[in-house]
């Protein structure tokens, strides 16, 4: 058995069978140990609270207490609590304090904090603050803790304490706040996300209450309506509201507060600070308090105005462009790839089939052309997906009629072939045009071929458009080699190029005009030169402006 436990417990059982009373001297003799060894042992149990003591004159009497011992109320106490003397040693420590540390009472008493399995609360504010406790000051304080991998919080109490022979003390209340500390740093981190997110989403929150009235208006609502959350706050959304739609919407929040439900969706249209109009879509939920009783609603409203623009946008093109198809001279027909049926089909085309589009619709292409025209519509599908691109045929027509025609593949959202466009034009009168245009093309050309003179067109940047077949052979070009090069840098001489090149550009801004003769000469492509006399005459498009210069020019023989 340890000594002192024993020495301690031969001293209370002598003050049991004298309960009036023992002198230091009458303890010594009772038990069998000197008298300085018994007064130091009866000063631990004075601090400890087992006995007390009272002086008649020069002599003190011990009696065993009649107090409920102060360490065992201190072990009542889920704290930590330590009671230190005036040189700041431990003189009492609770079960709690043992527990912390994980060690015994006896590791802990009569030591000093620095020195006791408590080294780690030695800290130079706890020092400090010891220091105003036994100087009469009580204190508060936090303590942040790290203890291995763990972080504990503490609200430390320094509190004045004396003793009962009047030397001062200190009384260390250590109260671990660890789960509130982390249950408020989980609310403060739960409240920036929430805000942060409130505050960052496009979306606006609004909290009305039963009287219909804003509670909570998000920052949003600046950028959307232009007002701060708080000149909205107090006020109803009818407040902000074009007349004509404000019973509609007293009537949807009626029907809400009757019958409260989530997930409610319904559009409001709200006016932003300038009078503009901002469509929200809105969507509602319910929101009850703690003892389940309903206050109002959460709405969550996105900015749909330019989505409802865009919308408006698309049908309003829709339908210019339904009107600009169905006027237009050219047929037009829609096919169906998967049922191979049309589904639409213009007023040309009704004319042109005699029928109209209700009739059309759902027949097949045999059903409708005639035969020159209908397998160039109704087949050819695999190679439209293929090829991916516009499909061009001409068809002859029994009754002398020619009829160009063009299928378009059109692709659904996943890349499938959805439909086959259909264009179809009477280019009779055109292809008729267009002979006589090649026709007088190419008597043109054989005038231009069949001329002894070198001709050449030279476009207003100085490019060469054409220089006929006399003209190659004298500048030793095969014929179309020319075509596309420049005219100065290619067959003017270098010391004539830039004065001549200053001249044309003059011609072509309308400041001269081309003399009726001039002799220069041009360049060979082997680099002889040739004198040539020219014919110059300017070509104006309808506004009169130059858009090329037609040389004639004959050989100068030497």
């Amino acid at each position: 058995m340890d000594l002192t436990t024993d020495a301690l417990s031969l001293l209370l059982g002598a003050l049991k069978e004298h309960p009036r009373g023992m002198s230091v001297s009458d303890l010594a003799a009772a038990v069998g140990i000197n008298r300085n060894t018994v007064s130091r042992y009866l000063d631990v149990l004075l601090v400890s609270g087992q006995v007390e003591m009272e002086t008649y004159g020069k002599a003190k009497v011990f009696y065993l207490s009649q107090r409920v011992p102060i360490a065992a109320m201190l072990n009542f106490s889920s704290d930590l609590v330590l009671v230190l003397d005036r040189d700041r040693r431990i003189v009492q420590a609770n079960d709690a304090v043992c527990t912390f540390s994980g060690r015994e009472r006896d590791d802990i008493i009569g030591k000093s904090i620095e020195t006791s399995p408590l080294a780690a609360f030695d800290h130079p504010l706890i020092r400090g603050r010891i220091n105003d406790a036994l100087n009469g000051r009580e204190v508060t304080e936090e303590l942040r803790f790290l203890r291995r991998d763990e972080e504990l919080f503490f609200r430390i109490k320094f509190l004045p304490t004396v003793f009962n022979d009047g030397a001062p003390g200190v009384t260390i209340i250590l109260e671990n706040i660890t789960e509130e500390r982390r249950a408020e740093e989980a609310l403060r981190e739960s409240e920036l996300l929430f805000r942060s997110l409130v505050e960052n989403i496009s979306d606006l929150i609004l909290n009305v209450d039963e009287a219909c009235t804003f509670t909570y208006v998000s920052p949003k609502s600046q950028e959307i309506f232009g007002y701060t959350p708080e000149e909205m706050l107090q006020k109803t959304p009818c407040d902000f509201m074009p007349p004509e739609v404000q019973d509609r919407v007293r009537e949807q929040f009626a029907g809400l507060f009757a019958d409260p439900r989530s997930g409610v969706l319904f559009e409001w249209t709200m006016l932003h600070r300038d009078g503009s109009p901002v469509i929200l879509e809105v969507s509602g939920t319910p929101v009850y308090d703690m003892i389940g009783d309903f206050t109002g609603y959460r709405m969550v409203c996105r900015d749909v105005t330019e989505r409802a623009r865009a919308a408006k946008r698309v049908t309003q093109w829709k339908s210019f462009l339904y009107s600009v198809v169905n006027n237009i001279p050219s047929m037009v027909f829609v096919r169906e790839v998967e049922g191979n049926t049309f589904v639409f089909s213009n007023k040309a085309a009704e004319t042109f089939l005699e029928m109209t589009q209700e009739e059309m619709a759902g027949k097949r292409a045999t059903d409708l052309f005639p035969p020159e025209m209908a397998a160039f519509f109704a087949d050819g599908d695999r190679e439209l997906l293929e090829r991916t691109v516009a499909l061009e045929e001409k068809a002859h027509l029994a009754s002398g009629r020619i009829i160009s025609m063009k299928k378009i593949p059109v692709f659904n959202s996943r890349g499938m072939l959805k439909y086959m466009l259909g264009i179809a034009e009477d280019v009779t009168d055109r292809a008729a045009a267009e002979d006589l245009l090649i026709a007088e093309r190419d008597r043109v050309q054989g005038y231009l071929e069949a001329a002894g003179v070198m001709i050449a067109v030279i476009g207003a940047d100085g490019t060469i458009d054409l220089v006929n077949r006399k003209g190659s052979e004298i500048l030793g070009y095969a014929e179309g080699d020319l075509a596309g090069k420049n005219w100065f840098t290619t067959v003017v001489p270098e010391r004539l190029r830039d004065r001549l090149a200053q001249n044309f550009h003059r011609l072509v801004a309308g400041r001269i005009e081309p003399p009726p003769f001039e002799e220069s000469p041009v360049v060979t492509r082997d680099g002889r030169e040739r004198a040539i006399l020219w014919h110059n005459a300017l070509l104006r498009d309808a506004d009169g402006n130059v858009v090329a210069m037609v040389s004639s020019g004959e050989e100068i023989e030497g």
